[in-house]
Order: C-alpha cells, then sequence, then structure tokens
C-alpha cells in the first residue's frame, strides 16, 4: 500500500469521525433543550403554585385581589401587595421572554395568558396594578400584557357564573 492510499484511508476515517461526531453533539444540543425547557417548566409551575399558595390566604387575597376599597388599606399592606404584585409581574414577564425565546410552549403560553387573566387581571385591584407598574418592564412584554388586561373581562363574577354553569351540568339527572 503506497503513502497515497493510506493517506486515503486516513483522510476517510477523519470524515467519519467528524461525522460521527456532529451527530453526537446533535444529540446533545437536543437533550440540553429538553432539559432546560422541562426545567424552565418547572420554574414556573413553582412560581404559580407559590402564587396560588399566597392568594388562599385570606388577608393575601384581600391584597392580591384588591377587593376591598383603596383607602381601607394601610400603608403597610398597599406596599405589600405592591411588591406582591411586582414579584408576579417578573415572574410573567420571565414566562413571556420563555415562549418567546422557544423554551415554552404555544400551549403551555396559552395556558399561562388564561390563568393570567382569571387571576390577575379580572380585578380592579390587579388592573389598577399593573397600570402603576408597567413602566417598569421592556415595551415587548408591555404591550403584549397591555392587551392581555384590555381583552380580559372586568368582573370576577363571570368566574362564578361559569362555575355554576359547570357545576349544573354535572348534576345526576
Amino acid at each position: 500500500m503506497s503513502i497515497v492510499e493510506l493517506g486515503a484511508i486516513g483522510e476517510f476515517l477523519g470524515a467519519f469521525a467528524v461525522v460521527i461526531t456532529l451527530v453526537y453533539l446533535g444529540l446533545q444540543v437536543r437533550h440540553n433543550t429538553t432539559s432546560t425547557r422541562a426545567g424552565t417548566l418547572a420554574y414556573a409551575t413553582d412560581a404559580w403554585s407559590d402564587y396560588l399558595q399566597r392568594q388562599s390566604v385570606d388577608d393575601l387575597n384581600l391584597l392580591l385581589g384588591l377587593s376591598i376599597e383603596p383607602d381601607e388599606l394601610s400603608s403597610a399592606e398597599f406596599m405589600r401587595a405592591y411588591y406582591l404584585y411586582r414579584v408576579m409581574f417578573r415572574r410573567m414577564e420571565s414566562d413571556f421572554y420563555q415562549y418567546r425565546s422557544g423554551i415554552l410552549d404555544a400551549h403551555t403560553w396559552d395556558a399561562y395568558v388564561e390563568s393570567w387573566r382569571g387571576d390577575v387581571f379580572i380585578t380592579p385591584g390587579g388592573r389598577a396594578m399593573w397600570k402603576l407598574q408597567r413602566d417598569y418592564f421592556g415595551p415587548e412584554f408591555r404591550s403584549a400584557f397591555d392587551d392581555v388586561e384590555a381583552s380580559t373581562p372586568r368582573t370576577p363574577q363571570h368566574l362564578r357564573r361559569r362555575f355554576a354553569e359547570l357545576w349544573e351540568a354535572e348534576r345526576p339527572v
């Protein structure tokens, strides 16, 4: 075997090794993307679980829903609600950018938006806090959530009506 033939074999083996390496890297990138998406979803789920647990505490429910008149809040209660909403809006902003970057899928994103409508923007307090704090966020997020806020029904009573409809539909005949 000549040196040229050995060189050709070496070149073939080198090309084969490059192809194997590229396949391996492709699999690793896919695995990493899946892991990143799973981690992001777990974070977002934990964040919303924390929020919903806070909502179940009576005084926080009043503060977060701001279902009491603003002048009935002490300064401390107002600031507590103000910062709780700020944390919540930051979580929403994070979810928004995770969706925009392709880490959150469209189905998850749509479910989050509906949750925000029903949990945050449905109350006068939630809408007022958004309008009070919206300038602290990036323009893309602000625009998207202005649209969500504007398209949300103005009364939490529609939830009660929908619940009553579903309840009635589930009754045995």
